[in-house]
């Protein structure tokens, strides 16, 4: 009997290979073909479990996990978090128009912020109305702005000292006065019972109503707002892309098939993998983020690309004359062995991000991980128990008779590429080798890199108000100068505010940023009136509002933060400012032995250990293709087998790197983490050839004719899962997250390059190979 396409295929060879290749594990599916009622009983139960587990889904939208490492640097971050009010809440409101110092247009500014010191989940707001003019002889500084706005030649002062002080020129308010910037301190303990939605929102719509006739615009972002959005997009984007991904895939299923059940087949059983999948996680706590995200896709396509596998197979069988149990049995030992391979290495990609030193990318490691091994059940235990429910007792009736032209113009075109390539191996080895070292030279050339905007929606209103500021004024991201000393040393005397002093000079200096606030700040304001003596420093620290003061002063009084503003610009650009910043303290460290003096904050942590992080990533891809190669020479207990997968491997990776060379990209988290997640899904195609060629091979037979029966009867099935795995992680370049797009567009080049490797690369590498290195009888 003679496959699609014209292969050869019996069926004899379920039974005289006597190679164990998934090392017995493929047994899981005769055993539940043997007691289907029971396995799908079992089958049943743990679905509606997992499903219970779906509810227990949360998001993680914090900016800074995925930095998050077991250093002093970031344990220096955290205590941050806990001794100062948290940037990570503080909500930054931007407002705008060519009239804003106009008096209705501040008037209404006023009464805005007003309303926003008492919306829920508000601790106070800093803004240029919160300036002070010089004291007066009792030692009152009256607000610059009064409560009631003046009018004429008052009004016009009024401006114009506004314009003109220190702590709002450049930093609340911009140089042409046409926008003005707003700190709200939101708590912690209201926005972890609300939730960031309620308060936000309340802000939102607080803004609005008091800015709706004044013909000024508001835009607002800051962490909370930025988190938000993260989330909603994650939420969107789950529902999106599972109808989408699931839909293309049932579609192409249908289309060459050309049948209703043996759509189901290959769909159904990709559903309970991620049903199963999300569920298990959803009960171990983990919590979807910027990278769980595209777990659902994953898990879908690497359950399609080996169910579609089975399918292909169970359908040869059925067309064959087999009955359906039959043909399920014999596609789970032909293909059954491969697809624990395949699993195999997808897990070795997973476990080589368990070795990062962020915790958020070894919680996707960990994740995907466990997903990969419930793919694997849902694939080789259910799909045994699913096939035979679903064809009914003889199946045939399901393929009707198998001559569907899509099929079979798909398995000429194979035939005919293969029977190219293998008529010039020479050739098209050597051209494969040499694009596979020049792209690997481009793919040398990649430089990290990180940009906060990239986690972040880019079509929502947090990244504009980001680049409003980061135009007018000096930028939304806080770098944070800690100062600490030993306990008993008081903060208002001589030496401690001379550390705080030199320090703020260091970050307006030498580093040049802006916006710098510390409590030098209020010394140099109260100096300008006259007296910046120690006693009235501390007077008027204890006459500002408790907010504001612990914005620069802890609690204890044994900690200040000298904090300044960046713009949103690339890590590779951050840091050498932070190490500008870093040198230039360290005289001031030597001379003030008693005072710890660190530079932290998000932007800081992200230049020094993005670069780091993305590099311990890119060599886990290496190490990664390397124990794959291996895994393979075990699995198929062939040296051969472990030389012949290095050039299909590399290429797709070395190809995609290049395609981001050329579009003047590097290697972001995201991108880098696609190459390792899909070299170990890419590879699934790879592995199924390997593994019918080792069923085609015959002694003293021309390796071209077992090359061309080994391509035909999985070439087509290899060519559907690619398109299938290649859209449903494609459709990620239609997220609202920047960071997802470039993942979904990395997966996308990866696969075809490897369907390219696959079908053109391989073929030729092992038809030259076998010049050399010809088939061996087996024991």
């Amino acid at each position: 009997m003679h496959g699609v396409g014209g292969g050869k295929d019996d069926g004899s060879d379920a039974h005289d290979h006597g190679l164990n290749l998934g090392f017995g594990l493929d047994r899981l599916g005769l055993v539940t073909l043997a007691h289907p009622m029971m396995s799908a009983v079992a089958m049943l139960v743990l679905a509606a479990i997992a499903a219970m587990g779906l509810s227990a889904l949360k998001v993680d939208d914090s900016l800074s996990e995925l930095f998050r490492t077991e250093t002093a640097e970031f344990r220096r971050y955290e205590e941050i978090d806990r001794r100062f009010p948290s940037s990570e809440y503080d909500v930054l409101v931007v407002v705008e128009g060519k009239d804003l110092l106009a008096r209705p247009q501040l008037t209404a500014f006023r009464q805005a912020v007003v309303d926003l010191q008492l919306a829920d989940g508000v601790n106070g707001v800093v803004s240029m109305l919160s300036a002070r003019g010089r004291p007066d002889a009792k030692g009152y500084a009256a607000p610059i702005v009064p409560d009631t706005i003046p009018e004429g030649a008052v009004y016009e002062q009024v401006i114009r000292d506004l314009r003109s002080n220190e702590i709002v020129a450049g930093k609340f308010l911009s140089a042409d006065g046409t926008l003005a910037m707003a700190v709200l301190s939101l708590d912690r303990e209201t926005v972890v019972r609300d939730g960031a939605r309620a308060i936000v929102g309340g802000i939102i719509d607080s803004l609005k109503k008091e800015l709706a006739q004044s013909g000024l615009s508001v835009q607002v972002t800051g962490a909370p707002v930025m988190q938000l959005e993260i989330r909603n997009a994650v939420e969107r984007d789950q529902m999106v892309y599972n109808g989408l991904g699931l839909a293309f895939g049932a579609a192409i299923a249908l289309v060459f098939f050309r049948s209703l059940r043996m759509m189901l087949l290959a769909a159904l059983p990709p559903v309970l993998a991620v049903v199963m999948s999300l569920g298990l996680l959803g009960w171990l706590g983990f919590k979807l983020n910027l990278f769980l995200n595209v777990m659902t896709p994953l898990v879908m396509v690497m359950g399609f690309a080996d169910s579609m596998q089975m399918t292909y197979a169970i359908r040869d069988r059925l067309v064959a004359g087999d009955s359906a149990r039959d043909a399920i049995a014999y596609a789970v030992r032909v293909v059954g062995p491969a697809c624990v391979v395949a699993h195999a290495t997808a897990l070795v990609s997973f476990i080589a991000l368990l070795f990062s030193d962020s915790a958020l990318i070894r919680t996707f490691g960990q994740a995907g991980a466990l997903a990969t091994l419930v793919s694997f059940v849902a694939v080789i235990g259910a799909m045994p128990v699913l096939s035979l429910f679903v064809l009914g007792k003889s199946g045939a009736s399901s393929v009707g008779d198998g001559n569907d032209r899509a099929m079979k113009s798909l398995a000429r075109f194979v035939g005919h590429v293969v029977d190219w390539v293998t008529a010039r191996p020479v050739a098209v080895s050597v051209a494969g080798l040499l694009l596979a070292g020049v792209f690997a030279l481009v793919h040398s050339t990649l430089e990290p890199r990180y940009r906060l905007a990239d986690q972040v929606p880019d079509r929502e209103q947090a990244l504009k108000a980001t680049g409003r500021l980061d135009q007018k004024l000096t930028g939304a991201n806080p770098v944070h100068v800690m100062i600490k000393w030993k306990d008993g040393q008081p903060l208002y005397e001589a030496k401690t505010l001379a550390v705080i002093a030199e320090t703020h000079r260091v970050l307006e200096t030498a580093a040049g940023l802006g916006n710098v606030w510390s409590l030098d700040s209020l010394r140099r304001w109260l100096k300008d009136a006259g007296d910046d003596g120690i006693v009235n420093v501390q007077r008027y620290v204890k006459l500002l509002p408790e907010h504001l003061v612990r914005r620069f002063i802890a609690k204890e009084e044994t900690a200040v933060l000298v904090t300044g503003r960046l713009p949103d610009v690339d890590a590779s650009q951050i840091l050498p400012v932070v190490d500008k910043i870093d040198a230039a303290l360290e005289p001031v460290r030597k001379a003030n032995p008693g005072y710890e003096i660190s530079v932290t904050g998000l932007p800081a942590i992200a230049a020094r250990n993005s670069a780091r992080l993305i590099k311990q990533l890119n060599e886990a891809l290496w190490v990664a293709m390397a124990l794959v190669a291996v895994l393979l020479g075990l699995a198929f207990r062939s040296v051969f087998v472990t030389v012949i997968a290095l050039l299909p491997s590399l290429f797709p990776i070395v190809a995609a790197g290049t395609a981001l060379k050329l579009g003047g990209e590097g290697l972001e988290f995201s991108s880098v983490i696609a190459l390792v997640v899909i070299f170990g899904l890419g590879v699934d195609a790879l592995i199924h050839f390997l593994n019918r060629l080792s069923r085609e091979e015959r002694v003293g037979e021309d390796p071209a004719l077992a090359i061309r029966r080994a391509r035909v009867l999985v070439g087509p099935a290899i060519i559907l899962t690619t398109i299938v795995l290649a859209f449903g992680l494609g459709v990620t370049v239609f997220s609202d997250l920047p960071s997802l797009r470039l993942f979904g567009r990395v997966c996308s080049i990866t696969l075809i390059a490897s369907l390219f490797g696959d079908l053109v690369f391989l073929p030729a590498t092992v038809a030259l190979a076998r010049r050399y290195w010809p088939v061996k009888a087996k024991a």
